[in-house]
This record gives structure tokens, sequence and C-alpha cells, in this order.
């Protein structure tokens, strides 16, 4: 019979601290992900799921601790981090015997809470249970929330909000800063402890290799794992908003929602957290960033390997980055080889976008409803200008290169969502359920399942870019 156990727990002492939550009291549950719990063969009654959600009472086999890490924030070193608002209870191995933790945010104060209460708020519960559903479903890799509590009482942020907590399941919750805290300390025995178990939990396939070549393909692995990941957020839109290095999974996940967001209008340098005033981690850096964290990464992996492994690793994000995300647009574009001059027509385009604000998800969408490039002026997706022309005509003759240009315009629409999780939308699921009403959050939930088709069953403006200019690019606060 499959149980929950901590194997996080069997690591030296100073990894972690054990830490009771404080539970929410008189808590509801909000939600209850099935699909999760179908994929993870989990049974827990509503009773149980409540218990555990809102940190009152854990299923057997579960050790609630706090994990201790450091990171690069906005670039600088902060030495005091860890668990400050969550605690890894424990894992669970699904029919695959693939093992998952079960993290619970939102608990209470931890000793890596600091100043902060180490609560959460309903308001930012909400944007990360569907923002990462949402990823997920688009084939990205996310953290994925499995249940949502909420209860009467009240949270300073700014303003008084209903307090909430929740679920997250991960393949893993050791980031890039657990391995930059174990070189601060010049900690080599601890870095092949975290390694190893990194590898017995995430990267299975890596256990038969010799020590000497394990560790050197963990980091590529890890490298090659965030460039990918990336280069999906880039294709879809998506903005992270805070690439902290303590914000980055080694399984390749996107960890740690915050000021995220989907793109409304296309801006290359859209900035989603508007407490990030140089734009570090604007959508146009999210590459260049995610560099960074893998060179941070890879100085900390100094402590077991060479430079050259160290250099090999780096140069994998590149390569990986590069042809992961001219795959991933030219998909978009419904062509599914790559031929010389591709680079080219997909540079050309970011420009053009960029420059006549055209709304990113909706332009892919248009495109596919135009087979010849007169067709794509008639319906006035773009501007008739003679640097679209000359764009149109390029893409044209590409598509003309395809084995099936038939097949073209649904390949873009295979590759393009219908519904995207806007700010707005967000909002105002958010502010029907601060009011009681969960009933749109129900219906966001199976729409962002269901993303390639037009469900009835939500607001239909949901499927067209935003009228009101103030919903677009909201920019969100890192409470978010």
């Amino acid at each position: 019979m499959n149980c929950f156990f901590n194997r996080y727990a069997d690591l030296p002492n100073h990894f972690y601290s054990y830490a009771s939550p404080e539970p929410l009291e008189k808590a509801v549950l909000v939600h209850r992900n099935p699909i999760l719990e179908n994929e993870l063969a989990l049974t827990l009654t509503e009773a149980e799921l409540i218990q555990m959600s809102s940190g009152n009472q854990f299923p057997q086999g579960c050790s609630p601790l706090a994990q201790k890490y450091t990171g690069h924030q906005f670039g600088h070193y902060n030495p005091d981090l860890g668990d400050g608002r969550g605690l890894l209870l424990g894992q669970w191995h699904d029919s695959q015997q693939q093992s998952w933790d079960f993290h619970l945010k939102g608990c209470g104060r931890t000793p890596y809470s600091r100043r902060g209460d180490g609560r959460a708020v309903l308001r930012s519960a909400i944007r990360e249970y569907l923002g990462s559903e949402a990823l997920h479903a688009l084939g990205i890799p996310s953290t994925r929330c499995l249940a949502l509590c909420h209860s009467d009482e009240r949270v300073q942020r700014e303003q008084l909000e209903p307090r909430a907590s929740y679920i997250r399941v991960a393949k893993t919750h050791v980031r890039f800063g657990h391995f930059e805290w174990l070189a601060q300390h010049q900690d080599k025995q601890g870095m092949q402890q975290l390694a190893d178990y990194v590898i017995e939990t995430v990267y299975p396939d890596l256990i038969a290799l010799p020590e000497a070549n394990r560790y050197a393909r963990l980091l590529e692995t890890i490298c090659a794992k965030t460039a990918k990941l990336i280069a999906a957020w880039q294709a879809i839109g998506f903005c992270h908003g805070v690439l902290n290095t303590d914000n980055m999974s080694v399984a390749g996940e996107t960890f740690d929602f915050g000021p995220f967001a989907f793109m409304d209008d296309f801006k290359l340098h859209y900035i989603c957290n508007h407490s990030d005033f140089e734009g570090r981690y604007a959508y146009s850096q999210q590459p260049n960033i995610g560099y960074w964290n893998c060179q941070v990464l890879a100085g900390a992996f100094g402590l077991l390997v060479d430079d050259q492994a160290q250099h090999k690793a780096l140069n994998t994000y590149i390569e990986t980055y590069n042809r992961a995300y001219l795959s991933k647009m030219l998909a978009k574009l419904g062509l599914s080889e790559t031929l010389k001059g591709d680079k080219l027509l997909v540079a050309d385009l970011i420009i053009l976008m960029d420059q006549s604000s055209l709304d990113f998800h909706q332009f892919f969408l248009s495109l596919a409803d135009c087979k010849t490039e007169q067709a794509c002026l008639d319906l006035k997706l773009i501007k008739d200008t003679p640097e679209w022309r000359k764009w149109l005509q390029a893409y044209y003759q590409r598509r003309a290169q395809e084995q099936d240009p038939q097949n073209v315009n649904a390949q873009i629409r295979e590759n393009t969502p219908k519904f995207v999780l806007r700010n707005y939308i967000a909002q105002e699921v958010i502010e029907a359920a601060e009011r009681g009403d969960f009933s749109l959050f129900e219906q966001c939930f199976n729409a962002l399942h269901s993303p390639y088709v037009r469900m009835e069953d939500i607001p239909q403006r949901y499927y067209q870019p935003p009228q009101n200019p103030i919903q677009k690019g909201i920019a969100l606060s890192c409470s978010s």
C-alpha cells in the first residue's frame, strides 16, 4: 500500500529545521484538483484534504520541515533565506514510482521567516493555483496545486485580506539556492549528499554513471532543463517576474509564482513586476537571466566538477535554448521543419510585433485563418506597411516549402491556445472569490485544461484580447 514518507529528512540535520504549522481555523475547502489526484493515484477524502491543506493534521509518514537555502535576489546574494512560509511535508510515489514532493504553503512562521508572518492570502493562492495549472495544460513543466483552503482570518498585506493555504506538488523543492548555500560554506560532503539526493529523486537514470561523470551530467541536465523551460515560456508569452536563483528548481519546473503574467499586447521588454525597477526580469531578459542563474549554479558545482564540465554545461544551456525556442516559434507559425533563414524570419516577426503592439496570442490565432498574404491584409490583422508586406512575402514563400503546406494553419491552431490566463481574468476570479463566489474559479480551472478549444460555460469575452486598455499589461507586486 502506498504511503507518505520524507526522504529529505534523511539528509544532515543542518539542511532543514522541523517546524509545526500555524493552521487555519475553521478552514473551508475552495478546490481540490481531481486531475492531479488521478495522476498521482492519490486517494484522500475531502475531510483529509481539508486537514492537510489547512495545516491541521497530516497523513501518516509526513514530517513537516523547513528547508535551508540561500540565493541571489535581483542579482545580490542573500545568505539568510529558507522556507519562510512553507513546509515540506514529505513525498509520495505515483503508480510509476515517480517521487513527488508535497509542500504546504502559507502555513505560518518558520525559523527562516525573518520578519514575515509566513501566511498566504487568497489572492496569491488563487493566482498560483490557476497559473501553475495553466502552464501544465500547455505542456510547460510546472509545480502544481493539489488543494486550496481559506478561512475568515485576515492577513495584513497592502490591506487586510482573507488568509489561505494550499498544497503544492513538485518533483522536488531543491532550488539552485540550496547548492549556493553549501558552496558558500565549502561543504563538499554536503554538496555530494544533496546532488545524490537530486539524482535519486529526480534523475534516477544518472545513478548508473561513474561518480567521475555523474555530477557533471547532473549539472548539464539541469542547465538543459532550464533552457527548455525558458524557451517554452518565451514561445507562449509567459513572464515569471522574479527569476531569483532561489526561485529556480533543479527539476526544470516553473517554480514560486509571484507577479507572473501571460503577455497581452506584445512588448519585447515587458515588465510584469512593478518592483523590478531596472527591468532585470523583463520578458526579453528571461533567457539571459536563465543563463546567469545557471552560471551561478555551475560556480557552486565547482566543489564537485572541473572548469571544463562547468563550461560544457553552460554551452549546453545556450545550444538547447536556441534550438528549443526556434522550434517552438516555428510551430506557432505552422512550420514543422527547420530550414535556412528560419531564425531571421522569427526574429523579424518579433521586432514587427513589438513595433505594432499586436496581441501576442490573437496574432497567431488570426494568422491561422489566412491562407495568403492578401488575406492577412484584408483581415486587418496587421498594418499595411512595407515592412509587414516584406515579412508576409517571406513567410508565405517559406510556407510553400513545407512538405504539407495545406496543413500549416491547422498546425498553428494546435500550437496556439484560445484560452489564456490573462491577468485581468485572474483578477476577476479573485474578486469573485473574495465575495465568496468560487464558480468563476471552477469555470476557469476547467477551461485551462482545454486551452485549444472554446468552452461555452465561461464568459466568451475571455477568448478575445481585453478591450479596455487598463486590462492590458497589468504589473503586479511580489505579494501577488
